[in-house]
């Protein structure tokens, strides 16, 4: 996602760009760090269908540099899915070029993955399109009754589960009007259950984990107060030891701030009011945008290049909105709105609001009558 961004002059490229690369690094080290046994990614891995090259090849080195030493399984997003059947996906490209220790699905299936501490099954589900839904739960059945007692099984997919929660991402949906019930992922064959899709991180279910890990960074002000990060997953060799456990690792994620105030009607410096405001926040790195609510009787000017100046800490200014209260007009009855009427007849309204004599009236109407004329 490249929204809210400016130009890196090192670079040229999105700011925004090289805060997702910076966090996918952050996530390639933690995975060496914890020497860890498989990563999985559910999926979504650009915004649009059609990337373009700067995008793929960032995500590409990662990937790449987590595959000489951990092996990697990913499952394509509703992002990544082309409209037509035959059109290849956005992850298409490793399984294309046979890249070691990096497996794409994009279809129901069990996979078995060799890791240095033994086998890792993986059942998965990736995003699908609409009809294919109708027959899933038989799908899954048959899935989960070819797992092997011999080794732990997990569950990955990019879907919508009943009951979870939605944050700002709802607008970015590509419809599909599918979700999965909760009961379909909670087969006790299963160790763990790792879903993407719903960019907010929350746990579903605990026999077993079933866990949207949310995105790693924030798109924009709906996920503001979102924390952002990757789950750290410790699953038991057998079916004899305790149940999984993870830790969430909140990211380097960009942080978002909204600075809201409401302005006094008597405020006679509001300008100096702002300021003040603006000092009360960290604004360093943020991307931030300034609501000032503005009462209708405010007299006192906004001087908005004092204002730009003290917000010019932030990474990026996303905006300044300024939502002046509107006075209420009178009517001059409680039927006829003023706009509807000719200028004469608004006169004449308004002549008997303020109650002028009837002499006064018609002096006022025939010097009005001359000027429309003239």
């Amino acid at each position: 996602m490249e929204n809210y961004s400016k130009l890196d002059p090192e670079t040229g490229l999105s700011t925004r760009l090289l805060d997702f690369f910076k966090t996918f690094d952050f996530i390639v080290d933690k995975a060496f760090e914890e020497d860890v046994d498989c990563v999985v990614f559910a999926g979504d891995a650009y915004k649009s269908r059609d990337p373009n090259p700067t995008q793929q090849r960032g995500f590409g080195e990662r990937i790449k540099k987590i595959a000489k030493k951990i092996p990697v399984i990913l499952v394509v997003g509703n992002h990544d899915t082309p409209n037509a059947e035959g059109k290849a996906n956005t992850l298409d490209i490793y399984s294309a070029l046979e890249i070691d220790n990096v497996w794409v699905s994009r279809k129901p299936e069990l996979l078995k993955i060799p890791t240095k501490s033994g086998t890792l099954q993986v059942v998965t589900l990736p995003w699908l399109h609409k009809n294919d839904y109708k027959t899933i739960g038989d799908k899954l059945n048959l899935l989960y009754g070819k797992i092997s007692t011999d080794s732990p099984a997990i569950f990955l997919s990019h879907c919508e589960v009943e009951g979870a929660s939605y944050g700002s991402e709802k607008g970015l949906a590509i419809a599909n009007d599918v979700t999965i019930p909760l009961p379909l992922l909670q087969d006790k064959r299963l160790s763990y259950v790792a879903l993407g899709h719903i960019h907010k991180h929350q746990v579903l279910g605990k026999n077993p984990l079933i866990v949207y890990c949310g995105s790693p960074q924030r798109i924009d002000f709906g996920e503001e107060k979102e924390e952002k990060g990757i789950c750290l997953v410790e699953i038991p060799s057998t079916t004899h030891h305790p149940s999984s456990t993870f830790q969430f690792i909140p990211t380097n994620a960009r942080k978002f701030l909204t600075i809201t105030l409401d302005l006094q009607e008597n405020d006679k410096n509001p300008t100096q009011t702002i300021l003040n405001e603006i000092k009360k926040h960290n604004l360093e790195e943020k991307i931030v945008r300034l609501i000032i609510n503005i009462p209708g009787q405010l007299d006192a000017d906004i001087e908005m290049d004092q204002i730009k100046k003290a917000l010019s800490g932030a990474h990026l200014i996303a905006g300044i909105s300024r939502n002046a209260e509107r006075v209420e007009r009178v009517q001059f009855d409680g039927s006829t709105q003023i706009e509807t009427l000719t200028p004469i007849s608004a006169l004449k309204k308004y002549f008997e609001f303020k109650k002028y004599s009837p002499q006064k009236q018609k002096e006022l109407e025939k010097a009005a009558a001359q000027i429309l004329e003239s």
